[in-house]
């Protein structure tokens, strides 16, 4: 009786096709060229595998085709291989045209997104600035300073920064955010 787990994602599915074909699939190191139409070649090959739709594979391949290890491979003259690792088709200047411009674009987009993670990351650093806002100079509040809170008094609230005096008399600069409560 045959097992019937279903792969679910693309990492999944191309760790199966590794194991099952790995002339042709790699995980790690430089990436082979793949046959134009391997997608038929997989499904004949699998024989309708329970395991393997052809929506979530044809996502895999995609996922896969699109990396940037798979792209790097694509160089004119090279040769795209077939299920069992042996040469096929020479890939054209054109291929190879294509599959830079891919690449172009797919780093250009992680740039983008990169520098969008970043902008987010520095509006939620700033964001606790509003709490210098309402605070005024006199305040009582608690300060956490290492890991434990300490109360505190604010003498003085500049730009990003609240100068407080605390209980045994010396005068701190701390940033808003490690202000706990007012």
């Amino acid at each position: 009786m045959e097992s019937q787990f279903q792969l679910t994602n693309s990492k999944e599915i191309i760790v199966y096709l590794s194991q099952q074909f790995p002339n042709c699939f790699t995980l790690e190191g430089e990436a082979k060229p793949l046959k134009i139409g391997i997608f038929q070649d997989i499904l004949s090959r699998l024989n309708e595998n329970e395991a393997l739709s052809k929506t979530k594979l044809r996502a895999a391949l995609r996922a896969y085709t699109m990396s940037w290890r798979y792209l790097y491979s694509i160089k004119e003259g090279a040769n795209r291989v077939d299920l069992d690792g042996n040469p096929n088709e020479v890939i054209s200047q054109e291929q190879m045209e294509h599959a830079q411009q891919q690449l172009k674009e797919s780093k250009e987009k992680a740039k983008e997104r990169f520098k969008e993670q970043a902008k987010e990351k520095r509006k939620t650093t700033r964001a606790p600035s509003k709490k210098a806002k309402i605070l005024k100079n006199g305040d009582f509040i608690r300060v956490l300073i290492g890991k434990k809170p300490i109360k505190a008094q604010i003498i003085n609230i500049e730009k990003e920064q609240i100068k407080v005096k605390i209980g045994a008399g010396m005068e701190l600069t701390v940033k808003p955010e490690h202000i706990i409560n007012k």
